[in-house]
């Protein structure tokens, strides 16, 4: 039976069809399930991808949620950033939308989570313990995508809202609140202790390891960064963006609590510890030694770095094809305001100048009538002269 069934690189569709017919349900179906297997692991982005081609278009220039949009076609994304408009020097982020993100009643939620570096070279990297979850407030669906309250959770983006300032408790959790969450949903806390806070932990490492040459370090400083993590339906942690000078105001009660003990532990770090941090011998030293509240050293240089990481040999860039744009535009430059994106689309600035071209044709049709006329009635004029003379 097993040579029966298996399967020949000359085998054509038909004999393919007659030996599955022949293999068991049950080995059949061990092996489907071994191959899903395989595939799931090559796959990486598997639980990122769903079925509607769902992208995030997002300026670079520009903070709060302002001017971003989820689009599902390359052509929506060249007309909303104005591929092809003369004079246009925007720099746009475009990203791959988590159309399967893990749902708390039926609401999308990112994490905010607080980085610390301490020193650029070598690498110090801090994680806070505690971080704060930002609901939508809007039941989420990839049907809408014009909705942004449904897919953006910027605080700023969803103070929008009609009723927020009645729910804005209800916008924000604490990390305890979410961990109750996982003991009612899974049992315990299992899945966050070995799953997502390690994943969390190495990307916030990773993330700046990234950047080490490409920012210059000042000695006796620090820098906070917000990172915005996200979770699919399978407990992946997938990482959003790393925003320089995240919001500290005290938004919610959530907020409150957990922006005043960040600044209070900062400085159990950067003062109680400046040794630690800038001291001469700190390349000597690996821990501390001593409280730093909620602040966890994550990540420590072996030794100072003399030459840019960029000079290791390790290439990270990704090399991609430049799509042919068919139609420009060579009109004026698209306009922004503080609500706001204002200006007309790439389709629409195409749209107009075919209507232009189309009404200078009529108006040549029009003239080129009107002498063919002109000359005809000439034309008989001079004939009846001429039958009258004769």
């Amino acid at each position: 039976r097993g040579g029966e069934s298996k399967f020949e690189a000359g085998d054509s569709d038909e004999a393919r069809a007659r030996k599955l017919k022949k293999i068991p349900d049950g080995e059949l179906k061990k092996r489907a399930s071994a191959l899903h297997a395989t595939l799931r692991e090559m796959s990486t982005q598997r639980t990122l991808n769903g079925a509607d081609n769902i992208w995030i278009v997002k300026p670079a220039g520009k903070s709060r949620g302002r001017d971003i949009v989820c689009l599902n076609s390359i052509g929506k994304v060249f007309d909303y950033i104005g591929v092809g408009v003369a004079g246009k020097e925007m720099h746009w982020v475009v990203q791959k939308y988590l159309e399967r993100p893990y749902l708390i009643n039926k609401r999308k939620f990112d994490f905010r989570q607080w980085v610390m570096v301490t020193d650029w070279n070598p690498l110090t990297v801090w994680y806070y313990n505690e971080c704060y979850l930002r609901f939508s407030l809007s039941d989420f669906t990839t049907k809408d995508l014009s909705d942004t309250l449904k897919h953006l959770c910027n605080n700023s983006v969803q103070k929008e809202a009609e009723n927020f300032k009645d729910i804005a408790d209800q916008s924000m959790w604490g990390l305890a609140q979410f961990k109750e969450h996982l003991v009612k949903e899974t049992g315990s806390t299992k899945v966050w202790d070995e799953k997502v806070l390690p994943q969390m932990q190495r990307i916030s490492k990773w993330a700046v390891m990234c950047a080490q040459d490409m920012l210059e370090g000042r000695r006796h400083s620090c820098e906070i960064y917000g990172y915005d993590f996200m979770l699919d339906d399978e407990f992946n942690v997938w990482l959003l963006e790393v925003n320089a000078s995240p919001d500290m105001s005290a938004s919610t009660s959530t907020t409150e609590q957990l922006t005043q003990a960040v600044m209070r532990d900062i400085v159990k770090v950067v003062v109680d510890h400046r040794d630690f941090a800038w001291g001469r011998k700190r390349c000597e030293v690996k821990e501390p030694g001593g409280d730093t509240g909620d602040w966890k050293l994550i990540h420590r240089g072996e030794v100072e770095v003399t030459i840019p990481v960029a000079a290791f040999g390790c290439k990270l860039a990704l090399q991609g094809t430049e799509v042919p744009i068919h139609q420009v535009y060579m009109g004026a430059a698209p306009t922004y305001t503080a609500e706001g994106s204002t200006r007309e689309t790439r389709t629409k600035k195409l749209q107009d100048l075919k209507l232009v071209l189309e009404k200078k044709e009529v108006e040549k049709r029009d003239a080129q009538d009107k002498e063919r006329k002109r000359r005809n009635s000439k034309l008989a004029t001079v004939g009846k002269d001429r039958r009258a003379r004769a």
